[in-house]
């Protein structure tokens, strides 16, 4: 699910995020130290943790990904992510995760 922020803070931080998540879920420490460490890089962007956990749920539904993405996604969750917010983008993950590849 590669992105490209082109500079925008709110997507640099987005994507720190769940790169960040991802690396927690897969080391498989302890769940309290991961959760306040991504808090703690959040600083309080409960929209952006539910955008990654939507994002990585949604994908990981439509591509059957590895449970790592579920973890992470539970880490971002536990971190404070917005849950208002997270049915919106696990449709966008879904869709995205659907949609045809353009290429040769």
């Amino acid at each position: 699910m590669p992105r490209y922020p082109n500079g925008d803070p709110d997507q640099i931080l987005a994507a720190k995020l769940s790169g960040r998540a991802q690396r927690l879920a897969s080391a498989g420490g302890s769940i309290a130290d991961a959760v306040a460490d991504l808090e703690a890089m959040a600083h309080g962007r409960r929209d952006l943790l539910a955008q990654e956990a939507g994002l990585m749920v949604g994908w990981w539904s439509a591509k059957a990904g590895t449970a790592d993405y579920l973890v992470a996604a539970g880490l971002l969750v536990m971190a404070g992510a917005d849950h208002d917010q997270l049915a919106q983008w696990i449709e966008l993950g879904r869709r995205r995760a659907s949609a045809p590849t353009h290429g040769g």
